[in-house]
């Protein structure tokens, strides 16, 4: 029984280093998450255990070849250009430098979108479709602009719709900022929510070392969660947290990784579903979590969010509101016989502007107005087929903003 015992810790022992092979052979496949990983080391851990320890070898690495020669073939066919509908998936990797995620960095390309968010996420697809061909261009520092940062005195901040996601480059909010009303504003924006705004901040405060100005622009339909992890709220990673997101970033940008995360995705992400509305008898739609945040009566914000934002208080200069789309057009729904809409968002950040003594704009009225006279051209601002604005909606947040920049300048 000693013998068998010794026998079979060696054999357990010697079964680690075709596991090793194992374990980053997995990283190459987007479908490996945390609740898939870690069972299939477990189940391939007994199988090496079980077999002879040249074959335990010998199948270990013939996965990793053959993850490698697959990966390589999905290159040489540039199906990564095809996975992806829109060039925020395609230019997004991970930034060393912020630890979090931005665009790939000096980047000029021209997509064409064949259809928005709530079709290609949502798989909602009775809607009116909206084709559009897109020019996205990022800086050095991996950030949607026109060019890097000069100084300018105003940083706009803030998710996907400050990004102007789904919407070409001439007609995003820097650039509209600029060339309407003569403001010249730096983007600082990429999805996420409010805990990454506040990292964005602190990273770009080191890195120009200017005092510059933050209007930061929160979204209705994903900046409020209920709760926020841990990982979310951490600043700072530690350096074994850092290494790790650096080494699995490694793999997260590689063809095989996209191909089949894009795969998985398309059935795991039920959260995102779109729901379709009608509004002078077009089909539109928007997710139905957004929606839903729409429609809530009380809200209130994490207990760690106005903590977090006082890291940056000093910066932020204006917090400018975004509605859902779904609030936008909710007057103009055919078969609206509902209540109106709570406020809950807006009155969370009403609340959150008080204490942190910051003034806030609620763009919902002024978004509200302008739907309302282009539908009688049968204008929108918002596309039919995504949750984002599109030029037209965009326009209305970048005259308000310009204005109230002006008012601070004694203009108005």
């Amino acid at each position: 029984m000693n013998i068998s015992f010794v026998s079979l810790g060696r054999k357990a022992l010697i079964a680690l280093i075709p596991l090793v092979i194992m374990s980053i052979t997995f990283l190459f496949y987007g479908f490996a998450n945390t609740f898939v990983y870690y069972p299939l080391l477990c189940i391939f851990y007994l199988v090496f255990i079980y077999i002879d320890y040249k074959n335990a070898f010998l199948l270990s690495i013939t996965l990793f070849i053959v993850t490698l020669l697959v990966n390589g073939l999905l290159g040489l066919l540039k199906i990564d250009d095809r996975i992806y509908y829109r060039a925020h998936e395609r230019l997004t990797v991970y930034n060393h430098e912020i630890e979090m995620k931005s665009y790939k960095k000096n980047v000029d390309i021209t997509v064409m979108m064949p259809f928005g968010d709530a079709c290609a996420v949502g798989n909602e697809k009775n809607i009116d479709i909206e084709p559009r061909r897109i020019r996205f261009k990022t800086d050095s520092l991996g950030f949607r602009n026109d060019s890097d940062y000069k100084g300018q005195e105003y940083v706009l901040v803030g998710d996907s719709f400050t990004v102007g996601n789904d919407t070409s480059q001439e007609d995003i909010l820097m650039t509209q900022l600029k060339e309407k009303y003569h403001k010249d504003t730096y983007g600082l924006a990429y999805p996420g929510g409010i805990p990454e705004y506040v990292k964005y901040i602190l990273y770009f405060q080191k890195k120009v070392k200017t005092d510059f100005k933050v209007l930061l622009f929160v979204y209705e339909g994903n900046d409020f969660p209920e709760t926020y992890s841990r990982k979310r709220l951490t600043v700072k990673k530690h350096g074994f947290m850092a290494l790790r997101d650096r080494y699995k970033a490694i793999f997260e940008e590689t063809v095989l990784y996209k191909y089949t995360y894009s795969l998985i995705s398309k059935y795991t992400r039920k959260s995102l579903s779109a729901e379709v509305f009608v509004v002078n008898g077009r089909r539109m739609a928007d997710f139905g979590e957004y929606i839903d945040a729409a429609r809530r009566d009380t809200y209130r914000l994490p207990d760690k969010v106005v903590p977090m934002l006082s890291l940056v208080r000093n910066r932020i200069d204006h917090i400018f509101f975004i509605p859902t789309k779904y609030r936008v057009y909710y007057s103009f729904l055919e078969k609206n016989n509902q209540k109106p809409l709570p406020n809950a968002q807006w009155e969370a950040i009403k609340a959150l502007s008080k204490k942190l003594d910051i003034g806030c704009t609620d763009l919902t009225g002024p978004m509200i107005d302008v739907s309302k006279i282009l539908l009688k051209e049968d204008k929108y601002t918002f596309w039919k087929d995504d949750s984002h604005w599109n030029k037209y909606g965009i326009g209305v947040a970048a005259k308000v903003v310009s204005d109230y920049i002006d008012s601070k300048k004694g203009l108005q």
